[in-house]
């Protein structure tokens, strides 16, 4: 029921984030040209949701700004710190649309409270094969949702390497059972919630099978049956992975006590 699709996406990006943005900084031009080259649905469509789907967008001069402002998150990310560079990205792309705006008046835009809101993207059907179309009236995908599914599956991973497992096995092993799952997700909340178990789990590398079993209806076995998926969890509702936090809430409404 949980489904983490997207990893076929990091499956094949051997490079996390902030090793790519390291070696473009380094100097790898051709590196950067991919890089933005593949982002350019995620700009485009950051564009589109400041100004609306119009013609001719990818040839906007809104467009081009946005360009650059990705290529300058690239040059002013910080990767030493923990922000998602994504989220970093939409940011600086933001400040230098609503700077121009501001600058030229053009239009007279008012920037939406839901800029950032991927879910209103008011998709406008068009009868060319334009790069709009492409990107902005397929409404079965949603590429920015991608791009913060695919850093944030770089993030998880990194965290659940240290407990000996990868998404991959997350995948395998994901209970199947709506029950079971929310069992699982309640003892993961079990263990943020309690300051002790939570302590144990972060120094001891392992679930505190012991004292976990007194505090939810689950037993020893279930819960090691279990453990990576609990494991997993744990980091989820416990970090700003904000995607996959949202998917479980959606996924599973107020199932999560």
């Amino acid at each position: 029921m949980l489904s983490f699709r997207s990893y076929n996406l990091l499956r094949h990006e051997k490079d996390s984030f902030v090793e790519i943005i390291k070696r473009i900084k380094e100097g790898d031009v051709l590196l950067r040209n991919k890089f933005i080259d593949d982002f350019k649905p995620f700009i485009l469509k950051c564009v589109s949701q400041l100004v609306g789907q119009k013609s001719n967008l990818a040839q906007s001069d809104e467009y081009s700004i946005a360009l650059i402002a990705f290529n300058e998150a690239i040059e002013t990310y910080d990767l030493n710190k923990k922000a998602m560079f994504v989220s970093f990205s939409k940011q600086v792309i933001k400040r230098r649309l609503i700077d121009y705006f501001r600058s030229t008046n053009k239009n007279n835009v008012t920037v939406p409270f839901s800029y950032f809101n991927d879910s209103n993207t008011g998709v406008n059907e068009y009868n060319t094969g334009s790069f709009e179309e492409k990107y902005l009236c397929d409404k079965n995908s949603d590429y920015s949702i991608d791009f913060e599914v695919r850093e944030e599956l770089k993030n998880l991973e990194s965290k659940i390497c240290e407990y000996k497992f990868n998404i991959e096995d997350l995948i395998e092993c994901s209970p199947k059972h709506r029950d079971t799952i929310v069992l699982c997700l309640n003892a993961a909340k079990t263990v943020i919630d309690n300051e002790s178990l939570y302590k144990k789990f972060i120094q001891k590398k392992v679930l505190p099978y012991d004292e976990l079993t007194k505090h939810v209806n689950l037993c020893r076995r279930t819960l090691e049956k279990n453990r990576k998926f609990i494991i997993a969890m744990i980091f989820i509702l416990k970090s700003d992975l904000e995607v996959l936090k949202k998917y479980i809430y959606d996924t599973l409404g107020g199932e999560v006590l």
